[in-house]
């Protein structure tokens, strides 16, 4: 049991504390205990306005000194605390003589919410239980005031905490509305939770800050409806914030507030928000513009990233972005970076890309200090993008593609991708015009550079001179083979779809030269197969 419990029990109204008391310690309640017996927790409550001899005794003394303290109050011995109280002597003798009985109820509590805690496997899961001892509707959020578990039924006549708990996010005035009515700051102050009353509603809220090493991870905050909410309730309610925070750092939701990522980011990746609007809503609770550009981009190793470094790394790319957010995901850092507004009329979204990323020395320093790729998404308006653009950014990856630098972009690896979607024969084959494959074949088969020529026309389009300079080769030479290629592959060079056949085709082929599909290590021999169908 808390000192500060005892002294609520004894409806304690001020009360002023000697050196080396920390109201919020636990205690030993033992009345008529022996003083010569006592322990450094055990209590003794004086009523004759006398205290004991704190050299002798190692426990703590209530002294009490009536309906109101003095005037002037002098600094109580050690181990001592000196507290007014509207009962009298016996009263408060009384009171004191049942704190035995209240220490055993709060301690079978305290046992049954570690329980919960022990058997909960996610964080609703122990705001369900924990509702269950209770007996109130309550609500647990995290630092980015994302709504991490709700349980219980709220008052219908609370339209803000019913759309809070659809919606999943505390709405930012409400949250305004406790700092500015000091709440927030008297429970920090306090170090416990207090119980509010909100005179709009005549209802009364246990507001509890949780707290993990020393950092706030969240709040648990409970209604008080079903059953009425006692001094000695406020104990029960930090034990299991307590352990909430626990659960909150192993699953990794403390949010960016707390240094363990943006709340707002992982659920716009996970799609959890209903639209557009809902997105925007909640992503102005953090620093990122509303009105821009976007890219993701992912950083990943060799190896997961230690979550401890994960957090380090974190703070150096959001230190280089200042208009960033970011989160973890499977021991890789996730982060959505603002690129700002478009400047014109067309997409000049990735140049901008490249060089804001580029730019920023001290992003590639981290990343190549720490062995690091940085996989980027191709840019987005529509926040409702995100999410497709986080699968793009894993596609990339399991693309395997050729690397130059630490900084891989997705517009200059599209074909790859979509050759390393292509998972089965069938979806490559369609990729593929077989004119182009055949070219292919021919040339590996005799030497030739038939293929070569047709993707140098496509580059340098109405120049064959910079076309037959591209190839080392005379003028003659490239015209003839571009009518060779018409006879034997019946492929028109001038024709926009054959050219459109060309370019589309010999990415996927070089992407499949980059890429081992089928499980097979001789690409040549897929080609074949793709050529005849049957085997033979």
């Amino acid at each position: 049991m808390k000192l500060r419990t005892v002294l609520s029990a004894l409806k304690a109204s001020s009360y002023v504390e000697g050196p080396d008391v920390d109201v919020n310690a636990d205690v030993i309640v033992f009345p008529g205990a022996p003083l010569e017996e006592a322990i450094p927790e055990m209590l003794v409550l004086v009523t004759e306005g006398k205290t004991v001899a704190n050299k002798d005794y190692p426990g703590l003394a209530l002294v009490y000194a009536g309906a109101a303290l003095p005037d002037i109050v002098h600094r109580p011995a050690e181990r001592t605390v000196i507290f007014a109280s509207p009962l009298g002597k016996q009263e408060l003798e009384e009171e004191f003589a049942a704190l035995p009985q209240l220490h055993v109820y709060l301690d079978l509590q305290r046992k049954r919410i570690f329980r919960a805690f022990q058997s909960s496997y996610d964080i609703q899961r122990f705001a369900d239980l924990t509702h269950e001892i209770f007996g109130n509707p309550l609500i647990i959020i995290n630092s980015d005031h994302r709504l991490l578990a709700s349980s219980g039924e709220f008052p219908k006549d609370r339209p803000d905490v019913l759309e809070e708990i659809t919606q999943g996010y505390l709405f930012e005035g409400v949250n305004a509305e406790l700092e500015k009515a000091g709440i927030l700051d008297d429970v920090r102050h306090a170090g416990h939770s207090i119980i509010s009353e909100n005179e709009r509603f005549g209802q009364r809220w246990v507001t509890s800050i949780i707290m993990y090493h020393h950092m706030e991870v969240g709040r648990f905050d409970m209604l008080e409806q079903d059953r009425l909410v006692s001094d000695s309730d406020l104990e029960l309610v930090d034990f299991a914030g307590s352990l909430a925070g626990i659960l909150i750092d192993k699953l990794g939701i403390a949010g960016k507030r707390a240094g363990s990522g943006s709340s707002v980011l992982d659920d716009i990746l996970s799609n959890k928000f209903g639209n557009e609007k809902t997105m925007r809503a909640q992503l102005a609770s953090s620093s990122m513009p509303l009105d821009g550009t976007y890219v993701i981009v992912e950083l990943a190793g060799e190896r997961e990233i230690p979550r401890a470094h994960l957090q380090r790394i974190a703070a150096r790319v959001t230190n280089a972005f200042r208009n960033s957010l970011w989160t973890a995901r499977e021991g890789r850092l996730v982060t959505m970076i603002a690129l700002g507004k478009r400047t014109c009329v067309g997409w000049d979204c990735y140049e901008r890309a490249e060089h804001i990323l580029k730019q920023r020395k001290d992003f590639v320093v981290t990343l190549e200090r720490n062995g690091l790729m940085a996989y980027v998404s191709e840019p987005f308006e529509e926040l409702e993008l995100a999410s497709e653009r986080y699968r793009q950014v894993s596609d990339l990856m399991a693309a395997n593609v050729d690397q130059e630098g630490r900084i891989v972009c997705f517009w200059h690896h599209r074909y790859a991708v979509l050759t390393s979607l292509g998972r089965t024969f069938g979806q490559v084959d369609m990729m593929l015009d077989k004119r182009v494959v055949a070219m292919d074949l021919y040339d590996r088969e005799h030497g030739t550079a038939y293929l070569e020529t047709a993707r140098r026309t496509v580059e340098f389009p109405g120049s064959p001179a910079e076309a037959a300079k591209a190839l080392n080769v005379h003028r003659n030479t490239y015209f003839y083979r571009v009518n060779k290629i018409a006879e034997l592959f019946f492929l028109d060079l001038k024709c926009g779809d054959d050219r459109l056949a060309v370019a589309f085709s010999t990415h996927v082929l070089a992407s499949m030269g980059g890429t081992v599909l089928f499980d097979v290590d001789d690409i040549p021999e897929v080609r074949r197969r793709i050529m005849t169908p049957t085997g033979h």
